[in-house]
């Protein structure tokens, strides 16, 4: 019984973590889909998507990682070849846009679900996609996220 309760706390713990470490991106989707108000099968819908989304990503961010690292093993070579640390680059960007496919096969398959009047504010939030990405970046850079500014309004005179 003492084993099954350890079992048990450090499953939750463990979930407890999972949660709260989800990227900003992850829990801004979550709060907005419940402004949706989903029915009970589109939550079972979109549920299994979610699941789906998250074990190809974890699948994608192993491929990466280990290329990343053969990458450096082929930079560390006496002589490095050219053309095969292009090639490991190459699958590099590969994998990078197969794992942006996943998400956006992942939307694609969310709008599917929902009603007219939901993919429309569905599509709101694709459309702001890009500002909140650009501004989760300028958060992890340290940067105060700012109104867009013309390339030339910067320059000084």
């Amino acid at each position: 019984m003492k084993r099954f309760t350890v079992l048990m706390v450090a499953a939750f713990v463990i979930f407890s973590a999972q949660l709260f470490s989800q990227p900003e991106e992850m829990r801004a989707i979550h709060r907005f889909m419940g402004k949706l108000n989903l029915t009970e099968e589109q939550k079972k819908d979109a549920e299994k998507i979610g699941v789906d989304v998250a074990k190809q990503s974890v699948a994608q961010k192993a491929k990466l990682a280990t290329a990343q690292i053969e990458l450096q093993q082929l930079f560390k070579a006496d002589n490095p070849e050219k053309a095969a640390i292009e090639k490991k680059l190459n699958e590099i960007a590969n994998i990078s846009v197969q794992s942006r496919m996943i998400k956006i096969d992942s939307w694609f398959a969310i709008n599917k679900i929902l009603t007219p009047e939901q993919q429309k504010t569905w599509k709101r939030v694709l459309e702001n996609a890009p500002a909140i990405a650009r501004q989760r970046m300028m958060k992890r850079m340290g940067e105060r996220p700012m109104p867009f500014q013309r390339h030339e309004e910067k320059m000084p005179k």
